[in-house]
C-alpha cells in the first residue's frame, strides 16, 4: 500500500490532506477485508460441497454393505433356528449333521463385509482451514459425522470379530467335514456367527442415521 505524505505547509490544506489519506487507508483495508471475506466464503461452501457428496457416497456405501451382510445373516439365522428345533425335537445327531451337507450349507457363511467410509474431503477442510469459515451449526454436524465415523471404523476392525473365536472355528469347519462335529457344537459355532454380524451391523445402522443430519446442514447453509 502506498500513500504520498502531505506537502502542505498550510495547517487547513493539511488536514484536508491528512483526512483523505486516512479515508483512502481504511477504505482499501475495508475492500481488502471483503476479498477475503469473500474468498473465505468461497473455499467454505466449495469443501461443504465436497463433504456431502463424501457423505453421501459414504452412506450409499454402507446400504451396499448392510444389504450383502443381512443376506448373508439371514441365512445363518434360518439354519441355526432350524438347528436349534432339531435339537428340542430331539432329532439324532446324525441326521441333523446331514443337513449340513445339503440344504444348510447357505447357513455356513462367514463374509461380512465393511465399508471404507472415506474422509478426504474432511481432511483437506480442515488442512486448509475452510472448517473455520463454515456456520458454527454446519461444522458441528459434520464434527460429529466424521466422529462417529471414526468410531465405527475403530469397531469395524475389531468389533465383530471379539464374538468369534476363529482357531475354534476352523477347527468346528474340519470336524464338520471329517463327521465328528455334532449339533450342539455347530449351533454355538452359528451363534458366534450371528453375534460377529449383528455388532458389526449394528454400528452400521446407528452411523447411518447421523449422516443425513451432516448432508442437511450444507443445505440450510445455500
Amino acid at each position: 500500500m502506498h500513500f504520498e505524505v502531505p506537502k502542505s505547509k498550510r495547517l487547513k490544506e493539511f488536514g484536508g490532506e491528512y483526512v483523505m489519506i486516512v479515508i483512502s487507508i481504511l477504505t482499501a483495508l475495508a475492500l481488502e477485508h471483503a476479498f477475503q471475506a469473500l474468498d473465505h466464503r468461497q473455499l467454505a461452501h466449495e469443501a461443504s460441497e465436497k463433504i456431502e457428496a463424501e457423505l453421501r457416497a459414504n452412506a450409499k456405501e454402507i446400504n451396499d454393505v448392510l444389504a450383502h451382510n443381512e443376506h448373508d445373516l439371514a441365512q445363518v439365522k434360518k439354519v441355526r433356528a432350524e438347528l436349534l428345533q432339531g435339537i428340542r425335537d430331539k432329532v439324532a445327531d446324525d441326521a441333523l449333521m446331514a443337513r449340513f451337507q445339503t440344504d444348510w450349507k447357505p447357513g455356513l457363511v462367514l463374509s461380512i463385509t465393511v465399508p471404507s467410509l472415506r474422509h478426504e474431503a474432511w481432511d483437506a477442510a480442515v488442512a486448509n482451514q475452510a472448517v473455520t469459515w463454515m456456520a458454527d451449526e454446519q461444522l458441528q454436524r459434520y464434527v460429529t459425522a466424521y466422529a462417529d465415523i471414526r468410531d465405527v471404523q475403530a469397531l469395524s476392525t475389531g468389533g465383530g470379530t471379539r464374538f468369534v473365536d476363529g482357531p475354534r472355528m476352523t477347527d468346528m469347519m474340519s470336524d464338520l467335514e471329517t463327521g465328528t462335529a455334532t449339533p450342539h457344537e455347530m449351533l454355538k459355532a452359528l451363534t458366534q456367527v450371528r453375534s460377529a454380524y449383528g455388532s458389526i451391523d449394528g454400528n452400521l445402522q446407528s452411523l447411518l442415521k447421523d449422516l443425513p443430519k451432516a448432508d442437511n446442514a450444507v443445505a440450510a447453509a445455500h
